[in-house]
């Protein structure tokens, strides 16, 4: 029991060493994609204007789907990081793993959603240079592709692991 118990800890130990690292790049997500709400690609009309203080870009669809990826990526790690203060919580390892892959996962997704907000908020500012807007948004795409072989290659190393088993 006592080697057991030991195991656990140390277990425990390492959750809590990685959730450090992960909470900085939780909090620096949230903060960005804060940040990036209130300051609108386009900027916001001007004074003496019938619709002064509203967005510029505000009727084009672009700009729409910048707005919810970066609520999306907010919302993600914000919902991460409250997850990570609920680990420090608990002392059971098996809680703190759960806690720890749903934090991982949240901020997976909040990465994905922060880069499309990234492509759609820098698509909607330079449409007005058409094969500028789709070269960048081209190459903040290769983003993607990394993160669909980096996924392939999770799910074929774990089934040769099971195989090997």
């Amino acid at each position: 029991m006592d080697e057991k118990h030991r195991r656990r800890k140390k277990e425990l130990e390492r959750y809590k060493e990685r959730t450090n690292t992960q909470i900085i790049v939780t909090a620096l997500i949230t903060t960005v994609t804060f940040t990036v709400g209130f300051t609108m690609p386009g900027g916001l009309r001007q004074s003496g204007e019938i619709d002064e203080g509203l967005v510029v870009l505000r009727k084009k669809t672009v700009f729409n789907a910048f707005m919810i990826s970066d609520a999306l990526a907010f919302l993600l790690s914000t919902c991460s990081l409250f997850l990570y203060f609920l680990q420090s919580m608990y002392e059971d390892a098996r809680e703190v793993s759960k806690l720890n892959a749903a934090s991982v996962g949240l901020n997976i997704v909040s990465i994905v959603a922060m880069m499309l907000t990234f492509i759609t908020g820098t698509y909607v500012v330079l449409s007005h240079s058409l094969a500028l807007a789709i070269t960048v948004c081209l190459i903040g795409s290769f983003f993607f592709l990394f993160v669909i072989v980096l996924l392939i290659k999770m799910v074929y190393d774990r089934q040769v692991k099971r195989n090997e088993d």
